[in-house]
């Protein structure tokens, strides 16, 4: 890298700037020793597979990412690897899988870089972009499929791309939200005993408790869900079946992860299932699953642990992208267009789009 592109990066980090532009000289003055680049796209590549962990949050920071303690980093986050310095996940913060943080952008011979930051216990969904200058302020949260390039107010949530203001978070919301743990002592044997009764209760459909654990967000308490065993099993199984195209051998494999399913059901490719609770998910006979859809069977954030049972119903449609959440029922012969995120229950014989999604 350049002199006068390392100064530019320096004066962003020590400065309240969100984004600078600069003229190249040459077009590859912005690109860093061959070694550096190179450890950084493996480290990175290798972490969007590694589950979240202080492991895996020192392996970040080795890349120049500041990383705060109980940053909660999922599955497949894509993360810059030319200027991941310019990245802060400050302690406590959440961010979703499947989400992407760009920190520099290259229009011919113009340079555009820009910090990406997530403020302490702040929260984005799953599938988001962060773009160079987005800044996620206190007690702040970015909707599902949002992208973000500006900087957020304390206590708001935002949503859509470009992201725009959705609402004023009320106090009662950044309470329910946002509220430290008190580390209850007995906090773990209840939610063991709670969520036990979940799982074998067939009338409960979604199970809720405040996290009041001992990190900083209910996210980096993922393997206390259940046998830790278990949740390897069934995610390397999942991952599989993602590469995999409809087929006998998919349906098969999913089955094995106690995922039950009916006859004649399409499963497209990259479509997800839960990882941790795939055997709460069900999906009757001749439904369709297109490309990339997810099905959830749990939810993290800061203070909030969320299972439930998931029912896609006989005959319904899910179209390529749409994010079913945990405890979602979809009913009979009903559709969920693209990029649309389905909640709770959904009627028989309706389409439904949007996030979330709406009756059309």
């Amino acid at each position: 890298m350049e002199t006068y592109v390392k100064d530019v990066v320096n004066n962003l980090l020590k400065s309240d700037k969100r984004n600078a532009e600069i003229t190249l000289k040459s077009k590859n003055d912005y690109k860093k020793n061959l070694f550096r680049i190179l450890y950084n796209k493996l480290s990175l590549t290798l972490q969007q597979k590694i589950v979240p962990s202080h492991a895996k949050n020192a392996l970040l920071r080795t890349t120049g990412m500041h990383v705060g303690k109980d940053a909660c980093i999922p599955h497949d986050i894509y993360f810059d690897p030319y200027f991941p310095e310019l990245i802060s996940l400050k302690k406590g913060s959440l961010i979703g899988g499947g989400c992407t943080v760009i920190t520099h952008k290259v229009a011919g011979n113009k340079l555009t870089l820009g910090r990406c930051v997530l403020e302490e216990r702040t929260m984005t969904a799953g599938l988001c972009e962060l773009n160079p200058g987005a800044v996620l302020s206190k007690h702040s949260m970015l909707n599902l499929y949002s992208a973000l390039d500006t900087k957020t107010g304390d206590g708001e949530l935002w949503s859509g791309k470009p992201a725009k203001l959705m609402k004023k978070l009320a106090a009662e919301e950044i309470e329910k939200f946002f509220k430290p743990s008190t580390k209850d002592k007995n906090y773990y044997k209840t939610f063991r005993k709670k969520l036990k009764e979940f799982i074998h209760d067939p009338k409960q459909n979604y199970f809720k408790i405040h996290y009041d654990g001992r990190r900083l967000n209910a996210g980096m308490d993922w393997w206390r869900a259940r046998n830790i065993l278990r949740i390897f099993y069934n995610g390397i199984i999942i991952e599989l079946t993602r590469l995999l195209p409809h087929g006998w051998l998919k349906t098969i494999l999913l089955k094995m992860t106690g995922v039950k399913i009916g006859k004649k059901v399409y499963i497209g490719k990259g479509v997800v299932f839960d990882h941790i609770y795939c055997d709460s998910i069900t999906v009757e006979d001749n439904v369709r699953i297109d490309d990339y859809s997810y099905l959830d069977g749990h939810e993290y954030t800061i203070t909030q642990t969320v299972f439930g049972k998931t029912r896609i119903k006989n005959g319904a449609h899910l179209k390529h992208h749409s994010f079913i959440r945990t405890g979602t029922t979809i009913g009979e012969n009903s559709v969920i267009e693209p990029y649309s995120m389905a909640q709770r229950e959904i009627p028989d014989n309706e389409t439904w789009g949007g996030i979330p999604a709406v009756k059309k």
